[in-house]
């Protein structure tokens, strides 16, 4: 299991970042004998900040030009292609759970296709979603490295990622690593913001990201990839796919191994996908998917606390059916029935550490449309969810639990979408009722609206509020370093709940350009915060007691300036700021400010394409007091991919990341990666 203990949210300044940079990355230290614990804490009390100014003017060097060229040709009359570069007319289904046209979602919604994925040269979900506005995507280094999703300034706990409606965050953390997850069986990955608690139930706070995985393709196709980089970086990958008859199946398998960019970060993992589908006739339908993952880490620590013999084993294996039925023309039914499995196990010889994590979650959803006229479409449902968590010191044969954990979710679910076609008005109310095992019930209501102005105008706006459950560690965790010091989970937790609200405008210029801007507004409430209690003792327990308030703006814009080429453009400034008690008024860790994200590319009948693009992150503080000395500097990064087609069946391409080698941090004390080139050809038939 990926490292995050008690040490993610501790109050205790430079301890609880030095402490989560050692837990929050490749490796497990979880548990750690007592003395070496208090060693270890005595040396994280030492940081040294190196300054950086040169690399922020350089970055912003980069980037200005970018962002200043797109802004102008945006609101320029210039002469533009014929074609729509905004496809207003892909379906969206997360942000209402029923099937809609992008153009008619009340929702704030952005999809990511499998070109558009390609395009960047992601390898996996956390790099296909980096440029996408409001997203900030998080992670400790290169290949296999935790890589952790933030939505409008959100936690990663706080964002809800499905796998085809699956959920997959892990119950003791809370959250979900993006690099598990490959995207050679990805169609579509769909990011909706904002509070989603009222259909989703917890931890929907700050967003909710859908992967949806590719059907059966209606000829046989077969497709392979191949490519090596920097780093000794290779990957391998396969697919094939096809439909007879009523019966379809799709399926990937893949290899990744790297040597890693630091000493003691080697990664080497493999996956295997399937997807099965039955149609019994126009109106039934049955999806069986099922996938196993493995990867197998070194664990190379924070510069501040290395950890040279580290080493992580993670096997993650899911099963997932679902049963589509469509009753005439006004009702469907939807029912889907999935298993996860996670095993991770974490060894550090050098302090003596070996655990164990075992999690086993079965879950239960049932759910209908009913259309009651030509204004009223009704969705509701009920779910159930079920976790086993195992969390085990094998050095010490006990429990860090406190033995294993059964906790369990009911949730109901109403949901009606109001189109008021004389205006044009759609409004759509809903409410969540949960029942959780470990916390209180929760009621989470929300209403959207889209207005159109006319034919090239939307408004949309929403209210809602939403929560974050806690997780196993914040309820059971239990470690005692002796003399009064030590972890403690507290069982008594509240979830965290926040209030929040948007208000965002969309218009077509022409039919070749799109624009969009939103405000959000978020209040939270109830943030779970290990604090330590008495202050200077030494002994943290999970407490509700801090608040926040996290406002914004985001702003995107895509174009087609010619059949060959395109463009797009996004911004998001957040403002996250720290409303308890001690730290009043300070921004939030690890939130940037800013965010700028700009790409350009050209393709031609020919099968030549090429793509560029800049992303500058602003500066953001490792500690809540906000301290000079744990500021990280801003830094543009500079990205580039460039292929070509051989014949009628291959593709050789080549990308390069952060091609002005930047030195950077997104976590303290976690160099990133320097500059990388991947080369690779592609093949189907």
């Amino acid at each position: 299991m990926f490292k995050k203990i008690f040490w993610t949210q501790i109050n205790a300044d430079d301890v609880a970042c030095h402490c989560e940079s050692a837990a929050g990355g490749r490796g497990n230290p979880r548990s750690v004998a007592r003395a070496d614990r208090l060693v270890a804490i005595s040396r994280l009390l030492h940081f040294v900040r190196n300054d950086q100014m040169y690399r922020l003017y350089v970055s912003v060097k980069i980037c200005v030009p970018w962002v200043c060229l797109v802004l102008i040709l945006s609101f320029g009359r210039v002469v533009l292609a014929e074609e729509e570069s905004f496809n207003l007319g892909e379906i969206v289904v997360t942000a209402t759970k029923t099937p809609h046209f992008l153009k008619d979602v009340p929702g704030n919604v952005t999809i990511v296709t499998k070109e558009e994925i390609e395009r960047v040269g992601a390898a996996d979900v956390g790099e296909a979603l980096e440029k996408v506005g409001g997203i900030k995507i998080k992670d400790y280094g290169a290949m296999g490295a935790v890589t952790d999703i933030s939505i409008r300034g959100s936690t990663s706990s706080q964002v809800l990622v499905l796998v085809d409606g699956r959920p997959t965050a892990l119950p003791s953390l809370g959250m979900t690593n993006l690099n598990f997850y490959p995207v050679d069986n990805i169609e579509r990955i769909e990011v909706v913001r904002g509070p989603y608690s009222s259909l989703y139930g917890a931890d929907a706070l700050g967003g909710v990201v859908n992967i949806i995985t590719r059907d059966a393709p209606e000829k046989p196709t077969t497709e392979f990839d191949l490519s090596y980089g920097t780093f000794n970086t290779q990957i391998y990958r396969m697919s094939q796919g096809a439909k007879k008859g009523k019966l379809g199946y799709f399926v990937t398998a893949g290899k990744n191994k790297s040597d890693g960019d630091r000493e003691n970060s080697a990664c080497d993992g493999r996956h295997f996908t399937t997807k099965l589908s039955y149609d019994f006739n126009e109106a039934t339908k049955l999806n069986l998917s099922l996938g196993y993952l493995y990867q197998s880490l070194d664990v190379p620590g924070s510069t501040t606390w290395l950890s040279p013999n580290a080493h992580q084993d993670d096997e993650k294996e899911w099963v997932d059916l679902t049963y589509n039925l469509r009753l005439g023309e006004r009702s469907d039914i939807m029912a889907k029935l999935f298993f996860n499995r996670h095993f991770s196990e974490y060894k550090d010889p050098d302090i003596f550490s070996d655990s164990e994590t075992n999690i086993n979650q079965v879950g239960l959803e049932l759910q209908q449309n009913l259309s009651l006229n030509e204004m009223n479409l009704l969705t509701y449902g009920a779910s159930y969810k079920r976790d086993e968590v195992e969390v085990d010191d094998k050095i010490n044969n006990i429990s860090m639990i406190g033995g294993g954990k059964e906790l369990s979710t009911i949730g109901i679910y109403l949901q009606d979408e109001i189109k008021f076609e004389a205006l044009p008005l759609t409004l759509v109310p809903g409410v969540r009722y949960d029942a959780p095992s470990d916390y209180e019930e929760r009621v989470s209501p929300k209403l959207s609206a889209l207005y159109k102005l006319g034919e090239k105008t939307n408004i949309r706006a929403s209210v809602g509020q939403a929560y974050r459950a806690p997780t196993v560690d914040d309820l059971y965790w239990y470690e005692d370093w002796g003399w009064g010091m030590g972890a403690y989970g507290n069982p008594d937790l509240k979830p965290e709940k926040s209030t929040s609200w948007d208000l965002g405008v969309e218009h077509q210029f022409n039919q070749k350009v799109l624009a969009r801007a939103t405000y959000f507004r978020s209040e939270i409430e109830d943030l779970i915060t290990w604090a330590e209690t008495p202050a200077g003792s030494w002994c943290y327990v999970a407490t509700n007691v801090d608040k926040a308030l996290i406002q914004g703006v985001e702003a995107e814009s895509k174009f087609q300036f010619t059949p060959e080429i395109f463009a797009s453009l996004s911004y998001t400034y957040t403002d996250a700021k720290n409303k308890g008690e001690t730290c009043y008024d300070k921004y939030l860790r690890y939130r940037p400010k800013d965010k700028v994200d700009c790409t350009i590319g050209y393709e031609n009948e020919k099968g030549f394409k090429a793509s560029v693009g800049v992303e500058y992150i602003g500066s953001t503080y490792s500690d809540q007091d906000n301290t000079e000395t744990n500021r990280l500097d801003g830094y543009a990064l500079l990205s580039a991919r460039i292929s070509k087609s051989i014949g009628k069946y291959a593709e050789v391409y080549l990308v390069g990341k952060n091609l002005t080698d930047e030195e950077y941090q997104v976590y303290r004390d976690y160099p990133m990666p320097g500059v990388s080139v991947t080369g690779g050809i592609k093949v189907k038939f």
